[in-house]
C-alpha cells in the first residue's frame, strides 16, 4: 500500500532525493538527505545521510592515527 503525499495527496509510488547540509545551531553541519514528494516536491523527511557519515568517522579516525 502506497501513502499519499500530505500536501498534493498524491499516490506516492516513489519518492525523490535531495543532498542538503543539516546544520547545528552551533555550527556544524553534516551531509545530509530529505526525501521528497516526485510531484510537488513537499519534503517528506530528513536526517543525516547515513554513508556520509561513515566516510566522515572513517576519516577521522584514520586522520587520528596518523594515516
Amino acid at each position: 500500500m502506497n501513502g499519499k503525499c500530505p500536501k498534493c495527496e498524491k499516490i506516492l509510488t516513489y519518492a525523490t532525493f535531495s543532498t542538503p547540509d543539516i546544520k547545528e545551531l552551533g555550527g556544524q553541519s553534516w551531509k545530509g538527505i530529505s526525501i521528497n514528494c516526485p510531484y510537488c516536491h513537499t519534503v517528506l523527511s530528513m536526517a543525516i545521510d547515513p554513508i556520509a557519515l561513515k566516510a566522515d568517522i572513517i576519516n577521522g579516525v584514520k586522520k587520528a592515527l596518523g594515516r
